[in-house]
């Protein structure tokens, strides 16, 4: 090994101890509970030549049970969501509040996807190092159950362990 790569690999490795553990982690936790939600359309664009209509929607939710507090947002929506039709969506929401008595706030990101046929997915996480409070590191995603015209969620999340 020539003295070049000798140095170069000392470095490395002095770089990699002094790189920071990433934080430990507290097991997955599950807070539940409603919301409400309030859409409201900020923006819509016609179909165009064999495509679909786009919107823009403004986004206020208040939740109750392990969440407590408020998110707002922005929605883009492309398509239809009924059935016989495509749509598709993205959405930023910032919530504010409490998780299980952890005071603070983050962002979620959801991503959506409806078939012809009315098969849906859904995706929405807690968006990376976005966490805020007594919710800084907070890692997840929240799941969405809508059953009789109510919102009801299931947040799994965790949190950096506090020694």
């Amino acid at each position: 090994m020539t003295a070049r790569r000798a140095a170069l690999a000392v470095l490395l490795l002095l770089g990699a101890a002094a790189a920071p553990l990433p934080p430990e982690r507290t097991a997955m936790h599950h807070a539940t509970g409603m919301f409400d939600v309030q859409i409201t359309p900020e923006a819509q664009g016609a179909a165009p030549d064999q495509g679909l209509p786009t919107s823009r929607l403004g986004i206020a939710k208040s939740f109750s049970g392990g969440m407590t507090g408020t998110a707002t947002g922005t929605m883009l929506a492309a398509g239809t969501p009924q059935p016989g039709q495509v749509a598709g969506y993205v959405a930023i929401d910032q919530f504010t509040g409490s998780v299980d008595g952890h005071a603070g706030g983050f962002l979620l990101l959801h991503r959506g996807t409806m078939t012809r046929a009315g098969a849906g997915e859904l995706s929405v996480i807690i968006a990376p190092d976005s966490g805020t409070g007594g919710l800084a590191g907070i890692t997840g995603s929240l799941s969405i159950d809508i059953r009789d015209g109510k919102h009801f969620y299931d947040l799994a999340y965790m949190l950096p362990a506090h020694g």
